[in-house]
């Protein structure tokens, strides 16, 4: 098989998306894990969404006119995250994983990004084994939880676009990095994102397994998952294992286990100095 990487074409999208729905359909499924994507119109969606930006390098594997899978890096701020990345259920062994991630790295690396970063699931062994020897660490684990309905205190509102720099200013609190143009283009795009409002943005979470979050306490990061639950029952969003903290009062307030998942970093990695909940890229 003669595998050539490239951008695709428009005209491509329904086959990616189809190839990104059965793969990650087939791995969860194996395991006894609910499915990531809803539809392979769902995941269709999301590749052609990716696609469509600017500041998203998509990385496509064809054999001849065929595709047979997909990678894409964003670089909307600090760091760059990777993902989805799929292959063909026809095509996997071939190697064609390993070219697609190297070469949406190079390409970050080429645009002058030092950290790369992505999230992965803790019982993938096949991808936890190809991200290890590209020489990416393990840093987190997560679990994705299933969001349930908190009460909605009159703190908890939706999130503007004027809010993106006060939101930001946060997240470089505790991140130590700017998420702004990530947090613009969600707000553009429509994504439901709640900011806690006490005066000042005391914390905010952009809702879906998409999304992430931070907060200047455990206590203001739980009234936004609450409150996400009450909007959108059945949410998911990922709250970091290691903050027990935050985890078990997660827990305690009926936010459901659903799998455990590994964020993994390329390059510098700093820990973050508070209350955070991060995205299925980093």
């Amino acid at each position: 098989m003669a595998i050539e990487l490239r951008r695709p074409k428009q005209e491509d999208v329904p086959e990616l998306g189809r190839i990104c729905y059965e793969a990650f359909r087939d791995i969860t499924e194996s395991h006894g894990f609910p499915k990531d994507f809803a539809s392979p119109e769902f995941a269709t969606g999301i590749v052609g969404l990716l696609l469509s930006q600017e500041r998203v390098y998509t990385s496509a594997a064809y054999d001849g006119e065929r595709p047979r899978g997909s990678n894409f890096i964003n670089m909307w701020g600090d760091v760059a995250g990777i993902g989805p990345i799929s292959v063909d259920l026809g095509a996997q062994g071939e190697g064609i994983g390993k070219q697609l991630m190297q070469d949406v790295v190079a390409h970050a690396s080429g645009q002058g990004y030092e950290m790369i970063r992505l999230v992965q699931d803790s019982f993938n062994m096949r991808s936890l084994a190809l991200y290890a020897s590209l020489g990416f660490d393990v840093k987190e684990p997560l679990s994705l939880m299933e969001l349930a309905p908190g009460s909605v205190g009159p703190s908890l509102r939706p999130a503007k676009p004027e809010d993106a720099g006060a939101m930001d200013e946060l997240c470089k609190s505790v991140y130590g990095i700017s998420r702004k143009g990530e947090l613009e283009l969600v707000l553009q795009l429509g994504f439901p994102a709640f900011v806690l409002d006490t005066g000042h943005v005391a914390g905010y979470l952009v809702a879906g397994i998409l999304g992430h979050g931070v907060a200047e306490t455990d206590d203001a990061m739980l009234a936004l998952l609450g409150g996400v639950g009450a909007s959108a029952p059945g949410t998911q969003n990922l709250v970091p294992i290691r903050n027990g903290n935050l985890y078990r009062r997660a827990l305690a307030a009926g936010h459901r286990n659903v799998k455990v998942m590994n964020l993994m970093a390329l390059g510098p990695y700093e820990e973050p100095r508070g209350t955070y909940t991060p995205s299925v890229m980093f």
